[in-house]
């Protein structure tokens, strides 16, 4: 009886101990605490809690003395992350925190449990007190529980700050007894998985050309369903080739060219000026160094190749020339081969004379070239020690566009006949030749393959080098939700869908009806709506749209399946149909002064996800591809299958806390190129 009638007079005292509370501070005309500031005189961390009676006075007089309530000794933040902060501090993941601790009374007594969080330093050491509950102490006391029960106090949104250091206790109260001390200190800190600030939008941003981007040397070939989207490199060897031996085993030769010294930049320095002209307004296509680089349509391939004269396979003497093609896609039905020979070094006076005598153009099918006769090379054909002139020939082809809804691939080829003079009384020249299509270096091979069409992927007819795929620019400027979301897609899953750095183009996907397939599993009907926050708005007229990365336009969809070709389809343990719950969720708010591109709360992606969604402004969704990239399509002549890198624009800046890998949070400030 006397532990029920104490019991009974703990509650009937703290309901008192509430009320005069309560009077105190309408009496005193006293206000709630700021949000996010602590009390005015910060207490001593370690004081004992009744020293702060948040929970009520205690009443040790009016009652017989019984066992002071007690907190846990392990008290917990949450949402947790997988992994730990520095420190050994608790990872949240959410804005919405969750504080956690047991308490028990060994009286069988109901208790509160007061929640007290300040911020600390690296090594968890409080610093200052935060107020995270707008009263007198700036706690958060919990209702009365049974003895054993975990508490949990759910922390206002706005009162605790995004990756900063803090430290909470908790002190139990019965009503009458607070226990002697505080519970041990918990460490945590809020840092979301993702937590991107974007930079201010600029609406007046016009949209990037992809028209011109630089030349690069990868070969890019359209997907080949079942097979690799991105070419491997060729394990063949360049060829030599030469002309027959005489009756003394003397044989005179083309080498094999050197190899490309592959993402060289290409040179800019002083051309011969047969070199200059037939490569006029194109300055990364010139003989300064061996390279083989391409654009959507332009082609440049410089080669150092040997001619050398041998004796019964001793090479005797060698002489090295550069040869240049340049192939430009200039016209609705044609195209125009640019050839420049000039010596890489002097002529060796073990040749008298070296003297290219023709040149013969191939091409396939409907393909034509007009070939010119000899007098059309610009410069002599033909060298002596000491000549270091250029010669260059201009070679128009044409090709049948009269059928409409047609697609051709041509790879045009040349064959360059020489005549070998050796300076040692022997007058009678050795013949030998060099085609073009024999000396490619493995992995480049078909860059100059050459794609025509009479369909509706372009502006009238045109043609387009196939292999060399071409990069969409976004305008990260006027659109950086978007951009961001692309970025962090690229940046930090394994896939990095568009990224020409790691070699992993989108393919496009021209199938609208599997677009609509692959997006609805993606982005459901009022996902934005459910997950997106109205502050990332640009105005009343906008509304929340799922964005969805990779495009549901690619063959690099999360939304399309493998049986339907899809190359990383987004599945659950265990699941068969793609889903956007197994892509990394984010959202786009306003947080102080600038948007940010959050993690949904709670959510801790392992970023060995392959795709992305993200509730973000519909204009920026719409406008960041819209027009724009029907543009770059038209401009390009995309077709289904084919290749392209995405640049987002954004940049980091070597700011984001963790880097961008190891399933790490991506806390980074982002910068618009």
């Amino acid at each position: 009886m006397l532990g029920k009638f104490r019991n009974r007079k703990k509650r009937t005292l703290a309901h008192i101990a509430a009320g005069v509370t309560a009077m105190l501070v309408l009496g005193t005309g006293g206000v709630a605490t700021a949000a996010g500031t602590a009390p005015a005189a910060g207490p001593d961390p370690e004081a004992a809690p009744s020293t702060r009676p948040a929970a009520g006075p205690e009443r040790t007089t009016l009652v017989a003395a019984g066992s002071r309530p007690v907190s846990g000794t392990n008290p917990t933040a949450a949402p947790l992350s997988r992994n730990a902060a520095p420190g050994g501090f608790q990872r949240v993941t959410s804005h919405k925190v969750q504080l956690k601790n047991k308490v028990t009374d060994a009286d069988g007594d109901t208790s509160t449990l007061t929640f007290e969080v300040w911020t600390a330093d690296a090594a968890g050491k409080p610093l200052k007190k935060v107020s995270i509950a707008d009263n007198e102490w700036g706690v958060i006391v919990s209702p009365y529980v049974a003895s054993g029960t975990t508490v949990t106090a759910d922390v206002p949104v706005g009162k605790l700050a995004l990756n900063t250091n803090y430290v909470f206790h908790t002190s139990a109260f019965d009503g009458s007894l607070y226990e002697t001390s505080w519970s041990p200190w918990a460490r945590f800190r809020i840092e979301l998985p993702v937590d991107l600030t974007l930079p201010t939008p600029d609406y007046g941003a016009p949209d990037p050309t992809s028209l011109n981007t630089p030349p690069d040397y990868l070969q890019t070939k359209p997907l080949v369903v079942g097979g690799t989207p991105l070419s491997a490199r060729s394990s063949r060897q360049a060829a030599e080739q030469c002309g027959e031996a005489d009756a003394d085993g003397r044989q005179v030769c083309f080498g094999a060219s050197t190899p490309v010294a592959q993402g060289k930049a290409p040179g800019s320095g002083a051309k011969s000026v047969g070199a200059a002209a037939a490569t006029a307004g194109v300055e990364w296509c010139n003989t300064d160094f061996e390279n083989i680089l391409a654009t959507r349509f332009t082609e440049c391939d410089v080669r150092s190749v040997p001619i050398y004269i041998r004796m019964d396979g001793a090479i005797q003497a060698t002489a090295r020339f550069m040869f240049l093609r340049m192939l430009e896609l200039d016209g609705q039905n044609s195209f125009t081969e640019h050839l420049t020979i000039e010596p890489a070094q002097q002529i060796p006076t073990a040749f008298r004379e070296i003297n290219f005598v023709g040149a013969k153009h191939l091409c396939q099918a409907s393909c034509t070239p007009q070939e010119p006769d000899h007098s059309a090379w610009q410069g002599k054909t033909w060298w002596v020690p000491g000549e270091m002139h250029s010669a260059s020939l201009t070679t128009p082809y044409t090709w049948d566009a009269s059928v409409t809804g047609k697609t051709y691939l041509y790879k045009p080829d040349v064959q360059i006949d020489a005549n070998i003079l050796p300076a040692d009384g022997k007058i009678r020249p050795f013949l030998t030749g060099y085609q073009w299509s024999l000396d490619y270096d493995g992995g480049t091979e078909d860059l100059d393959r050459i794609r025509c069409d009479t369909t509706t992927a372009g502006p009238g007819t045109g043609c387009v080098f196939v292999n060399h795929a071409p990069t969409y620019l976004m305008n990260s400027k006027a659109f950086p939700q978007a951009a961001a979301h692309a970025w962090l897609i690229q940046k930090a899953t394994p896939k990095h869908p568009g990224s020409r750095t790691d070699r992993t183009p989108l393919h496009y996907m021209g199938d609208s009806a599997q677009n609509t397939r692959s997006r609805g599993r993606i982005c459901p009907t009022g996902w934005a709506a459910t997950n997106g926050d109205a502050s990332a708005l640009v105005d009343a007229a906008d509304s929340l749209n799922c964005d969805e990365f990779a495009f549901a336009s690619t063959y690099n969809s999360g939304g399309m399946s493998s049986a339907e070709h899809g190359l990383n389809p987004a599945l659950l343990p265990g699941g068969t149909t793609p889903t956007g719950a197994a892509c990394i969720g984010t959202y786009a708010k306003k947080h102080g002064t600038t948007v940010h591109l959050f993690s949904l709360n709670g959510t801790d992606p392992t970023f060995g996800e392959v795709c992305g969604r993200s509730a973000i402004s519909g204009m920026h969704n719409q406008e960041s591809m819209g027009n724009h990239f029907a543009t770059f399509m038209r401009d390009m002549r995309l077709m289904d299958k084919d290749a392209y890198w995405l640049d987002t624009r954004m940049n980091d800046g070597g700011t984001c806390a963790y880097g961008t890998g190891g399933g790490q949070p991506v806390i980074c400030k982002l910068t618009a190129a």
